[in-house]
This record gives C-alpha cells, structure tokens and sequence, in this order.
C-alpha cells in the first residue's frame, strides 16, 4: 500500500475504469484503492458486471454491490449509484452470500433514483434478443430494456417502492406503454416489495450523501462497469451496452462532473485482450471463426468444461504457442481463465489493440494499468496492434465506430519477445528485460503512463511502476 499511496496522495476522487470490452480486472483494483478510499461508488451498469476479488485465496463475485464492500467492517461507505439499474431479487442475494460468508455492509447505500429491473424487462430482452439478424450477446438480464423504459419516461426507481400504492400506479402506467405483454401487477408488488423490505435501510439520495461527504474532505473511489469500447456514447454500435462506461458517464452516474475526478486509472488486459458476446474485434486470434466458435451454445457455461476436457492435457506453453491462432486463442483463454463471471460465457481472444487503446485514453485519460501479463508465461512471442487494413488493403489507423466497416477489418501487429512466469515481481525492476521492453513500448506508441502491472489475481502480486 506504501507504493500506492505514491499514486494516490493529494487525490480526494479516484476512478477505475476499463480502456477495453469489459472484464480486464477492476474489482482487484477496486479492491486494492479501497484501503486508501472512505466511499466507494458505482455509478453505471447493473447485474450484467461481474466484479471479481481474490482474498485469501477464495474468489468472491459481485455483480451489483460495489467491490469495496469486503471492507465494511473498516468503516468504508459503499454507494450503488443513481446511474445503475438494480435487479432487486439479485441484490438481495448478494446480501444473503455476504451473511454466509461473515462479511457485513452496514456501510452500504443504495440510490433511490436508481432505476429498477423488473420481470418484463427481461421478458422484453428475450424477445428482442430472438427477433435481432445477428444478435448483440446481451446477458438476458433486462439491463437494456430497463435503460430503455427509463429513456423512454417510464421507468420505475428504487425509491418508487417506499410506497405500495405508488408504485401500483407506476407499474399500471407501464402496463399501458407496454400494453403488448402481460404485466402481472399483483405479482410483481407482492415479490419487489418484499425485496424493498430487505434493503429499505439502505435507500436514500446517494448523490447528495456523496457531495456532503467530499465537502467534509471524504477521499472517494468510483468503480465503472464494463469497458470504454462498449459505451452506448463511444463504443462499436450496436454491439455496446446500453450505459456510458467511461469516466464521464461514472461520474454522472454518482452525481458528479467529469472534473470532479482527480485520477482516472483505465485497466488494460496486456499483452492480450477480450470480448464477451458478438461484434467487431480486428485483432482477435482466430477472427470471424473464434467469435462464430465463442457463440456456439451462447449462454452455457460448460464451455470450460468442453475445452477443458480437449485441451486440458496439452503444456499451457504448447497451446499458447500454437501456430494455429483459434487454438491459441483457445490456450489463453484456458490458460488465463476467460470465461464470463456473470454468463459462464467463454471470452473471446486477441492481441492488444493499441489503436482501440489510444482511443479509450482520448476518453478516459493517460494513465493506465496493465492486468493479465502473468497468464501469457511461456509464449515465445507477443504481438500487439497497431493498426487495420480494409477490405480494400488499404491501412487504417484509427477506431472505426460502424460495425459494417469494422467487421472488415484486420488487424497490423508488431512482434515482441514473451517472457516467463513474473507471477513472483514485486518491483518493476524484478520484471525480465523483455516484459519492461513491451510496457515501454506501449507507453511510446499511445502516450500512456502505466501506474501499475498486475502479476497476479492477489492484492499483493501488484507491481507499482513508479
């Protein structure tokens, strides 16, 4: 924490995003950066995130409470944030895990502006998802319809179900906008409300909780969900979400301005990356066959299982190594455990794209962390993007926004020696020689300031580059 605090002294708020598609790490660094926070607040998304923590050995998956939550008992506010939609049922059995396992969350918060999930939403997601020519690859989770009802004016917020009889007259509202389906208003006041009852002491306004507390000189941590490249403002439609995961829609999210944010550290999987669900990915090993592989049973998680199974005998070095790019994309995601937190989904694979990078950091800012180094121990070589070329041949050298382009692109790489297990670093000088040369690189190419490398799922297997 010594070294941390190199990065964090003089800051009030602190914010981690990811600069990718999601999944690159931010719960560990939520995690870590909470020792230093007194508030922690996530301001976007709902339970389509998956947040994981390593402590003691045992992993611990949140999809709505915010990842400091595991230090409750020192005294630190958690805050789910206005910007979220909350699946309430969801909620309450994190809670539930949270007793199981002895941890408490006196210190937990809950938006009554939040938007609510409830049953029609995800029925409305299922019958969007089967009428799509080329699915998106949402989670079924009714996050989307959800943000949609709330854009729409007729969405249902937390603080709604204070009153029964309001939020009777709120459902029947609903129940004439969506008059298409078969709203069960008697069932659904009977099951939220008895979720309400859980959490009611929770509820208030975080966003005003939250600014009386800065003014009191409370040091803050956002927590994004989800990744730049799958914002609905600046990501690859259609294939985003439907929130703003970048700093600006976070820091709305909790009731904040951008510039309200002192620090923002964007999480970048290196020297590869991934993607959960269909749309475009110019670096991905394998190409259009891994993402048709990926989709394959989309949903089920026994994917590991059958790759497992096939490839689980083979050296991980031999796999990662396969000339064969699906195999090897297959190998690292083995190897580094790609599979969705929250769908069991298998990941999808490729090199870091620099070019993607670049323009997540025009969003986001310079100042990075690098997870995921470790997993790579064993390839000869790396290679990471830095640029496309069309379908025409012609180079490309910047983030194209349009899936129909994108899908044509593929990518230009530069090729840099591997290196083997760094899972024991401590200090960036313990790094070998050609893990330094590929972080340095990386940083000349896209102007970024690497803060940190992760060398390991731990708290402690964090290397603060100074």
């Amino acid at each position: 924490m010594e070294n941390l605090n190199s990065i964090l002294n003089g800051k009030q708020t602190v914010a981690i995003v990811c600069n990718q598609w999601g999944d690159t790490g931010k719960g560990k660094f939520v995690d870590l950066c909470a020792e230093w926070a007194d508030i922690v607040a996530r301001g976007t998304g709902g339970n389509n995130a998956g947040h994981t923590i390593i402590l003691n050995g045992k992993e611990y998956i949140f999809h709505l409470v915010p990842s400091g939550i595991l230090r409750d008992g020192e005294g630190k506010i958690n805050i789910m944030g206005s910007g979220m939609v909350d699946d309430l049922g969801v909620l309450v059995g994190e809670l539930d895990e949270l007793d199981e396992q002895g941890y408490g969350y006196n210190g937990l918060r809950i938006s009554e502006r939040a938007n609510v999930i409830l049953p029609y939403h995800k029925e409305l997601d299922g019958k969007h998802s089967s009428m799509q020519k080329g699915k998106i690859g949402t989670t079924g989770r009714g996050i989307g319809q959800a943000c949609a009802d709330k854009v729409a004016r007729f969405g249902i917020m937390v603080g709604d179900l204070k009153d029964k009889d309001n939020f009777v007259r709120q459902l029947k509202r609903v129940q004439g906008h969506h008059f298409y389906l078969d709203i069960d208003i008697d069932k659904i006041v009977e099951q939220e409300m008895k979720h309400y009852q859980r959490i009611k002491e929770f509820v208030c306004d975080t966003d005003a909780l939250l600014r009386s507390e800065m003014k009191k000189g409370k040091k803050v941590l956002l927590e994004g969900a989800q990744g730049l490249l799958l914002s609905i403002d600046y990501g690859t439609l259609p294939y985003v979400t439907s929130s703003d995961p970048s700093r600006i829609g976070l820091a709305k999210g909790v009731g904040l301005l951008p510039e309200d944010v002192d620090l923002t550290l964007g999480i970048v999987k290196f020297p590869f990356m991934t993607r959960v669900g269909n749309g475009p990915f110019p670096t991905e090993y394998g190409g259009k066959q891994s993402e048709e592989y990926c989709a394959e049973g989309e949903g089920n998680a026994n994917k590991r299982e059958t790759e497992e199974g096939k490839y689980g005998r083979m050296p991980s070095e031999t796999l990662i190594n396969f000339p064969d790019p699906l195999t090897k994309g297959i190998g690292i995601r083995l190897a580094a455990g790609e599979y969705g937190a929250t769908t069991g989904r298998p990941r999808r694979t490729g090199r870091t794209d620099l070019v993607a990078l670049k323009h997540a950091m025009s969003i986001n800012g310079p100042d990075i962390i690098l997870t995921k180094a470790d997993c790579v121990a064993g390839m000869d070589e790396i290679e990471l993007g830095t640029g496309y070329v069309d379908e025409q041949g012609k180079e490309v050298r910047e983030v194209s926004h349009g899936s129909d382009i994108a899908y044509g692109l593929k990518g230009l790489y530069v090729r840099l020696s591997g290196w083997g297990d760094i899972s024991g670093c401590r200090n960036y000088g313990d790094l070998p020689r050609s893990t330094s040369n590929a972080v340095e690189f990386l940083e000349g190419w896209t102007g970024a300031r690497v803060r940190m490398v992760s060398v390991g799922a731990g708290r402690e297997q964090t290397i603060v580059k100074q």
